[in-house]
């Protein structure tokens, strides 16, 4: 996969996930997202912080916040003051090449951006997704390498992405969109209630510990 059809997908995804920010109402921005204690507005303003915040900006924010990244992460969203309209146009104007996280990878834009897209559209009851090259990538990086999710979550079953060429495992059959497994492989316990197979409530298990 090289750098430009990445830095593609994520304009693809980009254009997707602002296009349904444009139609928010003001209730929708106050909802809840799917990241624990975040409005839809602090969650849209998280993606804009690899892109807007330098590398000394995080060393010095990290040692306020104790060297404790989650709690970094809390502090930039809740401090920022943007409407959702200006978040939603900030974000519509970032690149892959701009994301701003030393070491994170080359897929790391698009899956962070793939991710917290499903944070936004599950409790809106969007019906949006991921296209099926993005969600086969975004899969493959949550599945294998030193970014993968624990065995915990994915020994003894069978993934299957039903939009996109991936599949994973042996066992009973966990299947559905590739951004419901996405989602739920990235710990979402919400997601994966649009998941279907033998395997499904074994993971919703899992998920639940």
């Amino acid at each position: 996969m090289t750098e430009s059809t990445v830095d593609d997908l994520y304009l693809l995804e980009r254009n997707r996930l602002t296009q349904e920010l444009s139609a928010a109402t003001r209730t929708d921005w106050e909802q809840q997202s799917l990241c624990a204690g975040w409005t839809i507005r602090d969650l849209a303003a998280h993606l804009l912080m690899p892109f807007e915040l330098t590398v000394p900006g995080v060393l010095r924010r990290l040692v306020t916040a104790r060297f404790d990244f989650d709690r970094l992460a809390d502090r930039w969203a809740r401090a920022d003051r943007r409407t959702g309209t200006e978040i939603t146009a900030a974000l519509s104007v970032t690149t892959a090449d701009a994301f701003n996280v030393p070491g994170a990878g080359e897929r790391a834009p698009l899956s962070h951006l793939v991710i917290h897209a499903q944070d936004v559209r599950v409790p809106l009851g969007l019906a949006g997704s991921c296209g099926p090259e993005a969600g086969r990538l975004v899969l493959t990086g949550l599945t294998a390498g030193r970014h993968s999710v624990g065995p915990h979550l994915l020994t003894g079953l069978h993934l299957r992405a039903t939009d996109a060429d991936w599949s994973l495992g042996d066992g009973p059959v966990v299947e559905g969109r590739a951004s419901a497994l996405i989602s739920a492989l990235a710990g979402r316990a919400a997601s994966a209630a649009a998941l279907a197979g033998d395997g499904a409530p074994e993971l919703r298990r899992r998920l639940a510990i």
